[in-house]
């Protein structure tokens, strides 16, 4: 095989395992999730984890658990942070993500 193919390979190798040790995996869509797996959704969004669960406003998010944030949204697990930027996010910590939004933890 060619070095320069077999070079970009592992380079994409390594930039996948950066990511999840960052503690977020992007999804197809673009956006991303906390951990390093996801789920498609009815609706077709993604959500973190392996299972997701419908909250009461017919949203999706992931995991078994839920919680409503003082904003009315969900978010899944049970508790949620206020970000520096005053949205939320589920989990009881959070991580800038390169975009500059926030994910839970």
């Amino acid at each position: 095989m060619n070095n320069r193919f077999i070079t970009r390979i592992s380079l994409l190798a390594i930039m996948a395992v950066m990511s999840y040790a960052d503690g977020y995996t992007m999804t197809p869509d673009g956006n991303y999730v906390s951990g390093d797996s996801y789920t498609m959704t009815p609706d077709g969004s993604y959500v973190s984890g392996d299972s997701y669960t419908m909250t009461p406003d017919g949203s999706y998010v992931g995991g078994d658990n839920y919680n409503m944030a003082p904003n009315g949204n969900y978010y899944g697990g049970t508790s949620t942070t206020m970000t520096p930027d005053g949205n939320y996010v589920g989990g009881s910590s959070f991580q800038m993500l390169p975009d500059g939004t926030y994910i839970g933890q």
